[in-house]
């Protein structure tokens, strides 16, 4: 419906505007009971206008709301089993189908839930290698399934692209101040042309590639 949800760190809270900037309503509070955050980190909506609040470090888990704000589940805590994260999840995304991909930042992952946070599957380990991430902080999802990973940790800086199943299917950047280089990619967005836009915090700017590269 062309609304735009924010995550509001520092006040513990989702802010949800229309797409002219207007404020419509605002829900969360800092602590650990359910809609409470402790870091508000990426946010997702799915088809059926859910949302889905990375809710980070010391809370290490998932909130799910309704498009008004209200609480409806929640999953995760801090661990490295499944459905565990370490210090994260930080950024979330949703596809067609409703499933939700969560990036588990220091145990160096991406994990796969359904819309209710049953967990499906997981890859990655730390590393440089081809689908190994060290620090990945964004996460994105096309609409053919295709999964995009910012890789954020030296010495990678890179996004990684994945098939919906988390097989490897290309990468490209790396770590300098150049066209098509990054210095801490961490927010990721696909557009539904398939262009990805990443935010680098370090370098304080956005960059556009096509879907491939």
């Amino acid at each position: 419906s062309g609304n735009v949800y924010v995550p509001d760190r520092s006040n513990y809270r989702i802010q949800k505007f229309d797409s002219s900037g207007n404020f419509i309503t605002k829900w969360g509070s800092y602590g650990s009971g359910d809609g409470q955050f402790k870091d508000t980190y990426g946010v997702a909506v799915d088809g059926s206008g859910n949302v889905y609040v990375a809710d980070g470090d010391f809370n290490s888990r998932v909130h799910k709301f309704d498009s008004s704000g209200n609480f409806l589940l929640k999953w995760g805590g801090l661990g490295s089993g499944d459905g565990q994260f370490n210090s994260g999840p930080q950024g979330v995304a949703s596809d067609t189908s409703g499933n939700v991909y969560a990036v588990d930042r220091f145990n160096h992952r991406v994990q796969k839930f359904d819309s209710s946070g049953n967990f499906l599957l997981k890859w990655g380990s730390e590393g440089t290698g081809d689908g190994q991430f060290n620090q990945p902080q964004g996460v994105a999802v096309d609409s053919s399934g295709n999964v995009y990973v910012a890789d954020s940790g030296a010495p990678v800086r890179r996004i990684q692209k994945f098939d919906s199943s988390g097989n490897f299917i290309t990468k490209w950047g790396s770590d300098g101040a150049g066209d098509g280089q990054f210095r801490a990619a961490v927010g990721i967005a696909v557009d539904s042309s398939g262009n990805v836009y990443v935010s680098d915090t370090s370098l304080r700017r956005i960059q556009k590639f096509t879907s491939g590269e």
